[in-house]
């Protein structure tokens, strides 16, 4: 018996088909598995079901990189729950206890907090892995991110991992590393150390990122012939100004809290949300306003349009991760609101808040 169909191989199969077997199985993990033989096949299949990313949610006691089960729980704000129910029930591949990272749906994985010498990439839902290679020099455990999918084919073979190395436990001062699958090692970013991540964003072929200290950075990663490699950076940003004006600072009660950048889930717009402390009667309470991004001619003045509604989507910030989810898709997160996690070490009395840009309030999430 040949191993395809006709000359050219199972690749080969009529997309019809592919299309029709793929409709019919009942598990996500099927799905994936066909999206991995090939780019014909990935193309010629239903498109996951699956709710994707995962979300995290720490415990109380929580560390930035800790041990699976431990202080973490990993959760999806999908199904009919009244808020964000868990779902993360097969132990991780052997040896990788701890997570640092949780980038688009895949889990990252290593084997210590501190000078890791396993950093993996693995599917919960498929049980794909993707080895990488350790960090140079010892240190602490990165954060990950992927600029695309690797089990997408959009995404494939152009994807890389942008981890970033923090100095101290604090995460004060952090390094940016860049890998490309292929790649032998981690290339460092040219530029010094940056400030702690608040966000990071993939959006027109750049990796944009705000850091503690307000500054918005931006590196090209497009790959034109020649391109320089690690990537550039290309434009360094001091926001707080801008989002200074544009929340009204100046009205007495309000000083502001952090700024994160977002990809839109349309994909066409880079949206910057902007929390801030206003004082009401007896109390405190966050606020987040959104702005649509643009860049004047002059290049380096910011311009910030309100953004007030949201549509059917909703804003998930905190940990370093940015996300913008559909509340169709996921239903157990509200429309039109901004979800926000402290990314730190100190322990909180709650795990999230969630923020209704349209009634202007806001409501606190316990740990799970």
């Amino acid at each position: 018996m040949d191993g395809g169909a006709g000359d050219g191989g199972w690749s080969t199969l009529p997309a019809d088909l592919l299309g029709e077997v793929s409709g019919r199985l009942s598990y996500d993990a099927d799905v994936l598995h066909i999206h991995q033989v090939c780019a014909h096949w990935r193309a010629s299949t239903a498109p996951l079901a699956a709710a994707r990313p995962w979300i995290v949610a720490g415990h109380e006691t929580s560390r930035i990189v800790s041990a699976i089960g431990e202080d973490y729980s990993f959760w999806l704000p999908h199904g009919g729950g009244q808020r964000i129910i868990p779902c993360f029930g097969d132990a991780p591949p052997a040896g990788l206890p701890y997570c640092c990272g949780t980038p688009r749906g895949w889990l990252a994985l290593a084997d210590a907090p501190r000078s890791p010498t396993r950093l993996v990439l693995w599917e919960p839902v498929s049980k794909a892995e993707i080895a990488m290679p350790p960090l140079p020099r010892a240190g602490f455990a990165p954060q990950i991110f992927l600029s695309g999918d690797p089990l997408a084919a959009a995404a494939s073979p152009g994807w890389m991992a942008i981890a970033s190395r923090p100095f101290s436990v604090a995460g004060k001062w952090q390094t940016l590393f860049f890998w490309r699958p292929g790649d032998a090692a981690w290339t460092p970013q040219r530029e010094p150390p940056m400030d702690r991540i608040d966000s990071a964003a993939f959006h027109g072929g750049f990796f944009y990122l705000t850091v503690r200290y307000w500054y918005l950075y931006a590196y090209d990663l497009r790959h034109d012939a020649g391109a320089p490699w690690p990537p550039p950076r290309v434009r360094s940003t001091f926001v707080y100004l801008d989002a200074g004006r544009a929340c009204e600072l100046s009205r007495q009660g309000r000083s502001l809290r952090a700024a994160h950048v977002v990809a839109a889930a349309d994909g066409v717009d880079l949206l910057l949300a902007v929390l801030y402390w206003e004082c009401r009667r007896r109390s405190v309470q966050m606020v987040a306003k959104v702005f649509r991004m643009e860049w004047a001619a002059a290049a380096a003045d910011l311009e910030l349009s309100p953004v007030t509604d949201l549509g059917e989507h909703a804003l998930l910030l905190g940990r370093g991760d940015a996300l913008a989810l559909s509340a169709a898709e996921f239903p157990a997160i509200r429309r039109n609101c901004v979800y926000f996690v402290e990314h730190d070490n100190a322990p909180h009395r709650h795990w999230a808040i969630a923020m209704d840009l349209g009634a202007n309030a806001s409501e606190l999430i316990p740990h799970p």
